[in-house]
């Protein structure tokens, strides 16, 4: 490995910068990959995965073992079969549950791992020589091996791989197939979202009232109308007369459990969007649904009437 790349693996702190490296050793930004013969790239095979692969890394599902699902009969005159697999580290429990979902929809062989599972185990056939296993993808990691991988790279970013999550999704066909990246490629290239922008201020810097202008107290404030200004309606209006005889009840956020005092069912618009739930929802749940419809006249014995299904 030339020092370039010997110093690039070294400064690598999170496991983003190990995946944005990968990508770049997949393109061939980068001539080296630690665990990998210095100066060798990606084998030919790999070539029409690059681009999924790439994304995968960036992404934040950086591999470190892939192959497509192939059929052929080798040089040694031998019959080999693959099946399209990828392995790698996610940090990311939302990534992980889209990558699965979306693996578990197209019918894929999912596998996940931590450090509380047996190395060696839990690992699936996915290259097969004259029908037997020679190569297994997804076989649970010991912090040696990961330690091992990723020799040389920055301490930093090996102790956030230690403790991300292993993820493998492996094609059950063996032969050619475009299945895992046809499923994979959705998840991977989709647009980062914006990060949040700052939160409204729900606490008035003068009197500490704790309403906001989508929440009435029910006592004469709106609460922080003006965000700028950061005071509740009272106290920049002193004609306002806030009746303090009426004590709020509490109540505790229907997501994330913090209490508050101001009418509906979540503690802020944050907590009611994330649980895409609203008071409308509520009042229709709360609806009684209609009676069951009764039969009529004699009805023939059904031996299936008690059957759950």
């Amino acid at each position: 490995m030339s020092r370039a790349d010997r110093r690039r693996w070294k400064s690598a702190r999170t496991l983003a910068d190990l995946g944005e490296l990968v990508a770049l050793w997949l393109t061939r930004e980068v001539q080296s990959l630690p665990g990998y013969q210095p100066r060798y790239g990606p084998d030919e095979e790999t070539t029409p995965l690059i681009g999924v692969l790439a994304a995968c890394n960036r992404a934040g599902y950086v591999t470190i073992s892939s192959q497509p699902g192939l059929s052929v009969t080798g040089a040694d005159g031998l019959l080999w079969q693959q099946r399209a697999a990828v392995q790698g580290f996610v940090k990311n429990p939302l990534l992980v549950r889209e990558l699965t979902g979306a693996a578990e929809r197209a019918g894929l062989i999912v596998v996940l791992h931590d450090l509380l599972d047996k190395p060696g185990t839990g690992g699936f056939a996915a290259t097969l020589c004259d029908g037997e296993p020679h190569t297994v993808f997804g076989s649970a990691l010991s912090r040696t091996d990961i330690e091992v991988i990723w020799s040389g790279c920055g301490p930093d970013a090996v102790a956030a791989t230690v403790g991300a999550t292993q993820v493998t999704l492996i094609d059950p066909a063996y032969g050619p197939s475009t299945r895992l990246w046809e499923a994979l490629e959705p998840v991977v290239t989709r647009p980062t979202p914006p990060p949040p922008g700052p939160a409204p201020a729900v606490l008035c810097r003068e009197c500490g009232c704790t309403a906001i202008d989508w929440r009435v107290c029910n006592d004469g404030c709106s609460g922080v109308l003006d965000q700028a200004d950061g005071r509740c309606r009272a106290c920049i209006d002193p004609s306002v007369i806030i009746d303090w005889s009426k004590e709020p009840e509490e109540k505790e956020c229907a997501l994330c459990g913090a209490p508050f005092f101001h009418a509906g069912s979540y503690c802020s618009l944050g907590c009611e969007a994330a649980d895409g739930y609203s008071d409308e929802d509520a009042n229709e749940d709360e609806q009684p649904s209609p009676a069951p419809a009764r039969p009529c006249g004699n009805q023939p014995d059904d031996p299936w009437a008690t059957s759950p299904f």
